[in-house]
């Protein structure tokens, strides 16, 4: 395990430079989220080769590509694109599916060869997290679309298991307040003080189905 010491987006941002990149759950919600600077795909975009984007919403969907972006529509279980990507990112998406392993199968047919997936997801033993089971309403804390939590080891295991290699794996913070608080208390972001993971992948074989 290794951390992230500023932010995701960097991080993503460098990660993909140059390469030809699928965005999955790239809407985040709604359109609105143009507007924020913290939105990942305005981040990717700066720094990849070319982007697509996917996402079960539509509508928003649609609201974006007037305004010039290239997101295709459909569900990241079960949709087939047409062609492959040398990086796929799924920024906080695999805690929302019904069906991780077939969202997890149906990315690895839409990597070239060796190709790589970004995947990040709350983390399970955040000490926050397990404050809020204890003492507050969960109903009101917790995103109510998320059906799993997951941390470094099941995850690693769900990933092997659906034909990928994990190369690396990572623990970020989102919120920059805790993050200058760690960096000033010289605290690494790791482990039980960092919301969320970051895991890289890579398929480990071709994909036998390509459509």
């Amino acid at each position: 395990m290794k951390h992230i010491s500023g932010g995701v987006q960097d991080f993503i941002a460098d990660f993909v430079r140059g390469k030809n990149v699928l965005d999955v759950g790239c809407v985040d919600h709604s359109a609105n989220v143009e507007a924020e600077d913290m939105w990942l795909h305005k981040h990717i975009l700066r720094t990849a080769h070319s982007v697509v984007g996917l996402d079960l919403l539509e509508t928003e969907a649609a609201k974006l590509n007037a305004k010039g972006y290239n997101i295709r529509s459909g569900d990241a279980c079960t949709v087939f694109l047409g062609e492959t990507f040398d990086v796929i990112v799924a920024g906080e998406i695999i805690e929302h599916v019904d069906s991780a392993g077939a969202f997890l199968s149906n990315m690895a047919r839409h990597l070239n060869h060796y190709g790589r997936l970004v995947l990040t997801t709350p983390n399970t033993f955040f000490f926050l997290h397990f404050l809020e089971s204890i003492f507050t309403d969960v109903s009101k804390r917790w995103n109510p679309e998320h059906v799993a939590w997951y941390d470094p080891f099941t995850l690693g295991n769900l990933m092997t298991r659906c034909g990928f290699e994990v190369e690396s794996c990572y623990y970020f913070t989102r919120s920059r307040k805790l993050r200058r608080v760690l960096s000033a208390l010289h605290i690494p972001v790791y482990g039980a003080v960092a919301s969320s993971i970051l895991m890289v992948a890579r398929r480990s074989e071709p994909a036998s189905d390509n459509g």
